[in-house]
């Protein structure tokens, strides 16, 4: 591979990579705005500016590759950079002016204050002064929908939001018009972001506050949240995300990028705006098991299930890993595993969405022995009296009606019936016994998707009281006592 020195160290690197990456690579910050993995490299906003020996001019960094090695001599270097030289200190403090010569100080009302790459880069980077006397630039009020909100004011023309309905969406309903001190990113004639089902990504790529989420917008201040690495339950391929959570609440949901996976970079608006389904009404929710209607105690609902005779299991797939294993130990027979869930996603871009199946850890109760389009098995055997138990663990979100009421037959059938449920749901009260067990962002644990990989999350919630995680309640069912 060819050999190269960045600030005087030596490396080797795949010819054609990209100068920015590498320095990223060894840990040295190159400030940019315009470049983004996912994206084109365009070079418009020339703050990754760095000085490459030899050569009269500063190049920027996130377009200049490694040039392969010299046939005669491959042990040569063939490129040496250097990016903290104080040609390029200087060049970086001049694009920081120019950026900030139009850019309003309204830093107090902005939500991305606290995460802006505008205020760190000057910060930074910058010269501390203005040279500015001018009146600034001020554009006129347009809007982009429900979902986003534009303050062109505060654009830097990094050009990222268009190159995303361009080259990821492929919907283009943002372009660059007019030139100079006019130019401005704005929208097709008659186009809105209110029809792209993906366009929540541009408030993630943008790096200051000109696009900015309605859904989120003055809500919270982005310094009080913690995020939570998750996974994103309304996703065929569990996408990694973070919850940004305060409060015991979740206030929004953004992509976790994982490397060597480009599809992990945008989130579906599904998914992104699904962390209302994390904040649940505690009024909503069972406060405790209860057996018959009633309420019970641990103890009379193990009594009951021991006493009903051989038991089945039915996980439905979108649950973890530990659940599953633990949920399986109940099942008499290693045979009296079933899955369910069949809930599906329309593929709409296929580089980004591996898969329609919105049941993302079927793979993962597959290996712990589960078996999915199997319940008229179940059936038979509720049927002939071979199994008298049945214990479900079920979010009806992720059924469909049909699905529902096959599962409700097969309760109907059951001696006694079980249901481990988040909400209480039509299944619920036609069980026999239902205990509530915690959500996807009240436990930690891991799923493997459609792919293989194992996707870990954690807790970002603290459950209302009394109410445990599968695993806990499972201990429970088997006479093993939760801890305190």
């Amino acid at each position: 591979m060819p050999r190269l020195k960045i600030n005087d160290v030596e490396l080797e690197a795949p010819a054609g990579a990209l100068v920015l990456d590498l320095c990223r690579e060894q840990g040295i910050d190159i400030p940019h705005y315009c470049y983004h993995p996912a994206l084109s490299p365009v070079a418009t906003c020339r703050m990754c500016l760095v000085e490459l020996k030899g050569q009269p001019k500063l190049a920027t960094s996130c377009t200049t590759t490694v040039p392969p090695a010299p046939r005669d001599n491959p042990e040569a270097v063939v490129m040496e950079v250097l990016t903290n030289s104080p040609a390029v200190a200087d060049a970086r403090a001049s694009v920081m002016d120019f950026l900030l010569m139009n850019h309003p100080l309204d830093c107090p009302i902005c939500d991305q204050a606290g995460e802006c790459k505008l205020q760190d880069y000057s910060y930074a980077y910058g010269s501390g002064d203005s040279k500015m006397v001018e009146p600034k630039r001020r554009y006129r009020y347009e809007d982009l929908g429900a979902k986003i909100v534009i303050d062109k004011n505060r654009c830097i023309h990094c050009t990222r939001c268009v190159r995303f309905t361009k080259e990821v969406t492929g919907t283009y309903e943002l372009t660059v018009a007019q030139r100079g001190s006019h130019l401005e990113v704005t929208t097709y004639s008659g186009k809105s972001l209110d029809g792209n089902p993906w366009a929540g990504n541009v408030v993630d790529l943008c790096p200051v506050g000109a696009l900015t989420s309605r859904d989120f917008r003055f809500n919270k201040r982005v310094w009080y949240l913690k995020p939570v690495p998750s996974i994103s339950r309304y996703s065929a391929t569990a996408s990694p995300v973070w919850l940004d959570v305060d409060q015991n609440r979740v206030w929004r949901i953004r992509p976790r990028p994982l490397p060597g996976h480009p599809e992990t970079f945008f989130l579906h608006d599904e998914e992104r705006y699904a962390y209302h389904s994390y904040n649940l009404d505690p009024s909503r929710r069972l406060e405790g098991p209860r057996l018959k209607g009633e309420r019970a105690s641990f103890d009379r609902i193990r009594e009951a299930l021991e006493g009903a005779g051989p038991v089945a299991v039915v996980g439905q797939g979108t649950f973890g890993n530990e659940s599953a294993e633990r949920l399986g130990s109940l099942a008499t027979e290693e045979s009296w595993r079933f899955g369910t869930g069949d809930k599906h996603y329309p593929i709409l871009l296929p580089k980004h969405q591996l898969s329609a199946d919105g049941i993302f850890n079927r793979r993962g109760f597959s290996e712990r022995g589960f078996r999915f389009g199997l319940l008229e098995i179940l059936q038979g055997l509720l049927e002939a009296g071979t199994v008298k138990g049945l214990v479900i663990l079920h979010d009806e979100a992720f059924s469909s009606g049909r699905e529902s009421e096959r599962l409700l037959g097969l309760v109907g059938r059951a001696a006694f019936s079980l249901v481990l449920e988040c909400l209480p749901s039509e299944l619920g009260r036609a069980a026999t016994a239902t205990v509530p067990i915690t959500t996807c962002a009240e436990e930690s644990d891991a799923v493997t998707n459609h792919q293989g990989e194992i996707r870990r999350y954690e807790r970002a919630l603290q459950p209302p009281m009394g109410i445990c995680t599968v695993a806990q309640v499972v201990n429970e069912l088997k006479g093993v006592p939760v801890p305190a």
